[in-house]
């Protein structure tokens, strides 16, 4: 049994409940939440929460901002943890939580949901057959009506959000290649609304890789497209999942039917917990906080 403890009841927060009540190998011990609920599964003290010996996993679906607060914490205590995306939201906490990392001898995973849609990894298992790579555009965003009510400023932009995801699928797919990144920011105030339009090259020796973000797209974007000497691969996040990779002109699809990635993260979680050498997220999760707070910097 898999005792849990969950920071967060929000919208992911109730995603998690609702897998891990159904999952025999979890419980939760308790849930850690702002506004207190009457229920003794619920509390809104952070020292008490803590003080419950017997959590052998935290999950982090916290708002961003508090992230960093709770992985120091769990972290000195060298618990497993799962978090939600984006790990930290400045270079003073990753720089902290990199030292944390050196004596962390526990699970470590993020939710970058991406990486845990069965589909994309029987894509990336087929990219040996498009042949010698050419280019990769990935297009990524979504119109949300609460972030746009809610932007003020810059910082409350959701690239924090959103980025992590096209960034952990190149890092995931190309891992041993060096790229300089550049990015053209583009913002444009409509009303009370800031839009913004991102354009991210990984400039590479052999190909480029264009990231297009927006948080403006009409049509919800979670595109990838890997373009081959031989034929491509193409994701698409956002309807239902699809994935399928054309050589020769011969369409093969590798769609993975009810692909749910925080079921999928969970299930990775159970494998990883049972093999005798630690194996976690840790160096995609380094690489894409990193370029994360680069892009951040150059959009500033």
């Amino acid at each position: 049994m898999i005792n849990v403890g969950l920071i967060g009841y929000g919208n992911y927060g109730k995603k998690y409940f609702n897998y891990i009540i159904n999952d025999r190998k979890f419980k939760i011990i308790k849930i850690l939440k702002k506004r207190n609920i009457k229920s003794k599964l619920f509390t809104n003290n952070k020292e008490k929460f803590f003080a419950i010996k017997k959590v052998d996993l935290y999950i982090i679906a916290s708002p961003a901002k508090t992230h960093f607060e709770y992985l120091d914490v769990i972290m000195k205590k060298n618990k497993h943890v799962i978090v939600e995306k984006p790990l930290v939201r400045s270079n003073k906490e990753f720089l902290k939580f990199k030292d944390n990392l050196k004596k962390f001898k526990k699970i470590i995973l993020i939710n970058h949901t991406d990486l845990y849609f069965r589909t994309l990894l029987r894509l990336k298992k087929k990219i040996k057959k498009i042949g010698t790579i050419k280019s990769v555009i990935v297009k990524y965003g979504k119109k949300d009506p609460y972030l746009l009510k809610n932007i003020k400023e810059t910082n409350d932009l959701p690239f924090y959000e959103w980025l992590p995801h096209p960034l952990a699928i190149i890092n995931n797919f190309f891992k041993s290649l060096k790229f300089k990144i550049i990015v053209k920011n583009k913002q444009v105030r409509k009303g009370k609304f800031i839009i913004q339009n991102l354009k991210i090259v990984y400039a590479g020796k052999r190909f480029n890789i264009k990231i297009f973000f927006s948080n403006d797209y009409m049509k919800k974007k979670r595109n990838l497209k890997i373009n081959g000497s031989k034929g491509f691969l193409i994701f698409n996040g956002y309807n239902n999942c699809k994935g399928y990779f054309l050589k020769k002109n011969k369409k093969i699809n590798l769609t993975v039917e009810n692909d749910n990635p925080i079921q999928n993260l969970l299930e990775d979680f159970k494998i990883k917990l049972n093999q005798k050498y630690l194996q976690d997220d840790r160096k995609i999760i380094c690489q894409t906080t990193n370029q994360l707070l680069d892009i951040s910097n150059q959009i500033k």
